[in-house]
């Protein structure tokens, strides 16, 4: 009996877990689409969203019709994860970032860097952080902060369909 009830205590703290960030989730998935903004530097900017790997993934591609790049966001636990393949570099790198624990229907997700692969060392270019800001139904903002030798660049698109 003791260990019954172990393991449905177990089983509601991991439903629990996973729980908390259904709804920031379903937020990035409201967002599947075609979305359009200006960078000043860059021109417009496009970004395509949609729902890949049955729902347990959303994959996004932003970019221009000549150069993009890909992202693909998915739960662990009670955060928030994006892998976030990079056109910066010559040789492309992957950038890992992660939210903090997430409970609500957040206004706001912040993804900070929690790894890479290819990245040539610590100075080289890279994407450190993302903030998306949910507005309403037909608009959104992404804040993506690129560090290159200790110094930032902020990139913020203010998307609309």
């Amino acid at each position: 009996m003791r260990n019954l009830v172990t393991l449905l205590l177990f089983v509601c703290f991991a439903n629990l877990a996973g729980a908390q960030t259904t709804d920031a989730y379903d937020h990035l998935r409201s967002l599947a689409g075609e979305w359009h903004a200006d960078l000043p530097g860059f021109g417009t900017m496009t970004t395509s969203i949609r729902e890949v790997s049955n729902g347990k993934a959303i994959e996004e591609t932003l970019g221009t019709t000549s150069d993009n790049e890909t992202s693909i966001y998915t739960h662990d636990g009670s955060k928030l994860l994006v892998t976030h393949f990079c056109a910066m570099t010559p040789d492309g790198h992957i950038t890992r970032m992660a939210t903090g624990p997430l409970t609500g229907s957040p206004k706001e997700i912040e993804f900070i860097f929690a790894g890479a692969s290819n990245l040539h060392g610590p100075g080289a270019p890279h994407m450190r952080q993302l903030v998306i800001e949910f507005t309403d139904a037909g608009h959104f903002t992404e804040k993506w902060t690129k560090t290159e030798a200790g110094k930032d660049t902020l990139f913020e698109m203010h998307f609309h369909r």
